[in-house]
């Protein structure tokens, strides 16, 4: 990395030309402060780039739990149901959603890293739901809710887009937006230098190359399909289906899957829009980036920058916003509503109603009877091992996520320790474990207790894992006391658990990687620190 007295200074104009006329009177009120240095600035935006980590944080459990109650592999192929296109598509737009989430608390974590504070991820996620928002106005309480239109609506309050004319809010913020374009302000005020985001190394920052838009959860068939038809055809042309399988006039499936989430956002070179969604900050005008994408992927920019020359319009991805309002569209209860019956005045206008439209009995087809807002100790006894490794396992991941600062990325993949940690650690916790014990839970019904009838459900709680150097130890208890309460080790659940913490020390291509040994006992790095130049 350059030393601070070779970096460029981003001239002021260039960046205030990326505002709006009222961020720019709010840089203006903030540069003729006089109360205000370089020191207590640099400490508020610091401060409030922790709170934007703990918001989008907040948000990952609320849309996974709705994700995680829907149904859908009930039927496939040319044998799906209206109600499995349905599943489908809300699943597969949802986990659009949460991946975004996870890459915007991941942009937010570079800003921090990069002005030299380790961001805090561990045990900052709500201690339990419904949860309000960090901060927010209204304090709108949040719950965890299978889908329903109600939790469609409580998806749109989150994402609210900002209202042209708004202004930056740092606390009792209506809309994320507003809150992001306070910290936008503070990073243009003459109090930031460029110099500021090059106290923690570009390298430790989480590298581009470890985001992917789209999985095999995000993708979603738009129709019925023939599962056995080739994509594209066999080289030599023969039939790839079986014997049994009767010619199926119904396309294949790569031509009927929809692709929610686009890489493109932002270029850092100040070009226009780029590829590189996910990126590493050393300067203002990168700083710019991360939000610009954060906000266009969320709540989208409603407004008109003037001009905002780095942007562009992103006409092949909707914000979370606009997707939801597709979801919503959807719903009996949709039809003939007005935006003010529905509390959604802020534009965009509301959609045309969708067709067909999901009645309850349809979208019960397709979904675990959760309880609302569970709680572990409303369960039956015999049903707490399960849930303690659940959250155990959440709050695992979030360790692995602090862990990642202490790995360089390298622009040769097969040199990048990141990556690899990334892949082994990250990856592997949420979706060959997490997502698998999950699933595995959800099938369990629950016979007794307030909520007999239902499925077991996660509950994303606060559990205690003790420090981080601590934390893999009392992990694998918690894993020990699972496969008791599955049934032994020779059984299914007690496999999955199995698998990622008793075969920690072996071989096994998805055991858990212990993280202990790169954390001291008071829970502080000791590799790569954020002050470290690269």
């Amino acid at each position: 990395m350059a030393a601070a007295s070779d970096i460029e200074e981003t001239s002021t104009e260039k960046l205030l030309q990326r505002l709006t006329p009222e961020e720019r009177a709010y840089v203006d009120k903030l540069n003729a402060n006089p109360d205000l240095d370089h020191d207590n600035v640099l400490a508020l935006l610091k401060a409030h780039i922790q709170t934007a980590i703990d918001i989008e944080l907040s948000t990952i459990p609320i849309y996974l739990f709705t994700y995680y109650a829907l149904k859908r592999n009930a039927y496939s192929g040319d044998r799906i149901r209206e109600s499995d296109l349905f599943a489908n598509k809300a699943g597969g737009i949802i986990m659009s959603v949460a991946v975004e989430e996870m890459l915007h608390m991941s942009l937010s974590c570079n800003l921090l890293y990069s002005l030299g504070a380790a961001p805090l991820v561990y045990q900052r996620a709500p201690a339990s739901y419904p949860t309000p928002l960090p901060h927010h106005q209204q304090g709108v309480e949040i719950p965890l809710t299978k889908l329903t239109f109600d939790q469609l609506l409580n998806f749109l309050k989150i994402e609210k887009p900002e209202e042209k004319g708004g202004m930056p809010e740092g606390n009792n913020w209506e809309t994320i937006g507003q809150f992001y374009s306070y910290i936008r302000c503070l990073i243009c005020s003459k109090y930031i230098q460029d110099a500021d985001f090059t106290a923690g190394a570009r390298a430790h920052q989480i590298g581009t190359g470890n985001y992917s838009p789209n999985n095999i959860d995000t993708i979603y068939p738009s129709m019925a399909f023939d599962p056995w038809k080739p994509a594209p055809s066999t080289a030599n042309g023969t039939d790839p289906r079986p014997t049994w399988a009767a010619p199926n006039p119904s396309p294949r499936a790569s031509a009927v899957a929809v692709y929610p989430d686009e890489v493109k956002v932002h270029d850092e070179a100040g070009g226009g829009p780029g590829h590189d969604a996910l990126t590493q900050v050393s300067n203002k005008w990168q700083a710019l980036d991360a939000i610009e994408t954060i906000c266009e992927q969320g709540e989208g920019y409603l407004h008109d920058q003037d001009p905002q020359p780095t942007t562009g319009t992103d006409d092949e991805e909707e914000s979370h916003y606009e997707k939801f309002l597709t979801l919503l569209a959807q719903f009996p209860e949709y039809i003939g509503k007005t935006a003010s019956d529905l509390g959604l005045d802020t534009p965009p206008a509301l959609p045309a109603a969708v067709s067909p439209t999901i009645e309850p009995d349809v979208l019960a087809q397709v979904q675990y009877n959760f309880p609302d807002n569970p709680k572990r100790d409303k369960y039956p006894a015999d049903c707490h091992a399960y849930l303690d490794f659940c959250n155990g396992v959440f709050q695992y991941m979030l360790i692995l996520t602090e862990t990642i600062f202490k790995f360089p990325s390298d622009p040769d993949p097969t040199k990048d320790p990141q990556k690899r940690f990334f892949n082994e650690g990250l990856h592997r916790s949420m979706i060959w474990v997490l997502d698998k014990w999950i699933q595995f839970m959800r099938t369990s019904e629950i016979k007794t207790g307030d909520y007999a009838g239902l499925n077991l459900a996660p509950t994303f709680e606060w559990i205690d894992l003790g420090s981080r150097a601590e934390a893999f130890g009392n992990l694998k208890t918690l894993g020990e006391a699972a496969i008791a309460a599955a049934g032994g080790p020779d059984s299914y659940g007690a496999s999955i658990v199995a698998t990622a913490i008793s075969l920690m020390d072996g071989d096994h291509p998805m055991h858990l990687p212990d993280v202990s040994a790169l954390w001291s006992d008071d829970g502080t790095t000791t590799g790569a620190t954020p002050g470290e130049k690269g």
